[in-house]
């Protein structure tokens, strides 16, 4: 990709060129002339006006602790997509280590030449790529803009508002529009929450689909309002009570309890993955979706019962003079037929059902265990003294491999995206996919080259999905990477999520040995597993007991390569605190470290270290797939 196509995909994003005194990369001056979005910004005396930017190249030259100090506060105070640094010295220590610290993308060499910018656009896909992506797909939402009320938030206040929404409002004054959307509680509850959500909302006897979306990093909110229906084609939407009204109507229903001694019941509908739902499907799709489960809810409705929605993700249902028992009964019902009807060809709400009597509790301790079933911080302690029930997803199929057989002929009728996720010597390797067909309890699967080679090696994957509701493991029967193609068998669920790492770990490029001082004088010699920032895992040649070791200090001694050392290795003479213990087979056992404020030069070493070992790695899989491109 050559400059100017470079500069007119990113024409959505703001590109900043940043030098200290002098630019030597003139070739950028075309590019500033012809292009507004793309500035150049002298670091020394220009940095007190400088805006947010996507993208940085920051010429640093020669390096210094003051220069670097300048970048801190810049990268303190901002977080880019994508970040080059051009160095006259692109294997210097401190510089290294800042890099890895920042996560700048890549550190290049100062040369003034078209073939330096040609090795950053020629790059596999990174974070610039798919932010590239999301903007074509601008173009054409900036065209569908004009179909539905748009409103835009500058924090709490209304900057924008569409020609639609002000026809909606029937004024084009956007402080008189403010004025009238605080007024409506609904609308009030929807822009008062911090992350992205929904709901139901009524302007002159229309129902919208409210969606707003939420970007932390600007202080702004997005509201789109949708509506292609009246108010008859929600069923009964009279009986529908916001949280207000329902708080309002318990707190008097509790206060005639302690007369009447009359049973009241909540029964909540949670849909659990809201928030994947939002990020992975469009405004209208979802829409409709929640639009179905909104009538499929007023038909399961008995008579004299109270829908209520307290949030974009949690429904209740009020009941009273109903036993606990069939108010259990009626939340399994409503689960079941939830799970079997198919709202949306590729949408999968995954709902929670729940049941609760509330005889026993106050107004306060009922609306602070609803907030908390909302959030989904609801633990076993805090209805251990009150009649609870939960309906969990796929109750209605008992069975593991028949509730995974459900969601992979799902993934397949739908055409649903996953993803996959593998290790290659400690990197993560993770990409789209899809499930292609089912036969004989094995399930056939696309898949990148990449992800095919991580696979090949580890005979296994672990796919993911956002209608999951666990992560699950598959054993790779047959792979034809060349074909972007296998076949896997055996599925089960992990116990916890695959994305639980920390930290980036990576397995040496060859045996490292490694020497464990412990217990004063006692040592015992191994092989270095793999390591990370601030975590050793190691393979020692000794058999301990868990007590032996575990929350104990030790003495660790090994060599990493580094060309400042003598014959290219540095000594890594250093203590650490042993976290993890467990027997790999009779004669050895897994050792995890912590590794915690490492001491100069020692933390110097080892960022090095991680940056050149991530960076190996890396050329080292491309190089692997390039045959099978």
């Amino acid at each position: 990709m050559l400059l100017e196509e470079f500069l007119q995909e990113t024409r959505y994003l703001s590109i900043g060129h940043l030098y200290f005194h002098e630019a030597k990369l003139t070739l950028f001056e075309n590019a500033k002339k012809k292009f507004a979005h793309f500035v150049t910004v002298d670091v020394e005396h220009e940095m007190k006006t400088f805006p947010d930017m996507d993208v940085l190249l920051i010429e640093i030259g020669d390096v210094s602790k003051e220069k670097l100090k300048r970048l801190v506060s810049l990268f303190t105070k901002y977080k880019p997509i994508v970040t080059y640094l051009f160095t006259d010295d692109i294997e210097n220590k401190l510089l290294l280590k800042f890099a890895l610290h920042f996560g700048i993308t890549d550190v290049l060499p100062l040369l003034n030449q078209e073939k330096t910018l040609l090795s950053i656009f020629s790059k596999n896909p990174n974070k610039l790529d798919e932010k590239l992506h999301l903007f074509k797909k601008t173009e054409l939402e900036t065209k569908i803009e004009q179909f539905f009320p748009f409103f835009l938030f500058q924090g709490n206040h209304l900057v924008y508002a569409n020609a639609k929404a002000q026809r909606l409002y029937e004024t084009n004054e956007v402080a008189l529009i403010e004025d009238k959307m605080y007024c409506d509680e609904d609308v009030l509850a929807l822009l008062e929450n911090k992350s992205d959500a929904h709901g139901m909302i009524v302007l002159d006897d229309v129902y919208y689909m409210a969606i707003v979306k939420c970007f932390p990093k600007k202080n702004e909110k997005i509201l789109t309002l949708m509506s292609d229906f009246p108010r008859g084609e929600i069923k009964d939407c009279s009986f529908m009570l916001n949280r207000f009204d329902f708080v309002d109507q318990l707190k008097d229903r509790l206060a005639q309890q302690s007369v009447t001694q009359t049973e009241i019941a909540l029964t909540f509908i949670l849909i659990s993955n809201s928030e994947k739902l939002s990020k992975n499907f469009s405004g209208s799709a979802l829409h409709e979706t929640l639009k179905r489960v909104l009538n499929l809810l007023f038909d399961l409705t008995e008579e004299d019962q109270a829908l209520v929605q307290w949030s974009p993700n949690l429904y209740l249902i009020m009941s009273e003079k109903r036993h606990f028992e069939h108010v259990c009964k009626q939340a399994k019902h409503i689960q079941k037929e939830l799970i079997n009807t198919p709202f949306h060809p590729q949408i999968k709400p995954v709902i929670v059902t729940s049941a609760m009597e509330i005889d026993a509790i106050d107004l306060s301790q009922s609306i602070e265990i609803i907030e908390k079933i909302n959030t989904q911080t609801l633990v076993p302690h805090d209805v251990e003294h009150i009649a609870y029930y939960e309906v969990a997803y796929l109750d209605n199929i008992l069975d593991e491999g028949e509730q995974i057989a459900y969601l992979m002929h799902h993934a397949i009728q739908n055409k649903l995206p996953i993803k996959l996720l593998n290790i290659y010597k400690g990197l993560c390797i993770n990409t789209t996919s899809t499930v292609l067909k089912m036969s004989n309890n094995t399930y056939h699967i696309s898949c990148e080259n990449l992800q095919g080679y991580a696979m090949q090696l580890e005979g296994e994957t672990v796919l993911q999905a956002s209608n999951f509701p666990k992560d699950i493991r598959a054993e790779v029967a047959f792979l034809d990477i060349k074909k972007s193609f296998a076949i896997i068998k055996n599925l089960s669920f992990l116990p916890n999520s695959a994305n639980s790492r920390q930290h980036t770990r990576v397995q040496t490029s060859f045996r490292t040995p490694i020497v464990i001082k412990y217990a004063k004088r006692s040592s015992a010699q191994g092989d270095i597993l793999d390591i990370s920032v601030n975590s050793i895992a190691m393979k020692i040649k000794k058999l301990f007991r868990e007590e032996e070791l575990k929350e104990s200090k030790v003495h660790l001694n090994f060599s990493l390569p580094n060309d400042t050392g003598e014959y290219g290795y540095v000594i890594m003479d250093i203590d650490a605190k042993v976290t993890h213990i467990s027997q790999l087979d009779e004669d050895h056992t897994k050792v995890v470290v912590l590794l915690d404020d490492l001491p100069k030069p020692y933390d110097e070493y080892l960022l090095h270290y991680m940056y050149a070992r991530q960076k190996e790695l890396i050329l080292e899989i491309r190089r692997a797939t390039k045959a099978y491109n």
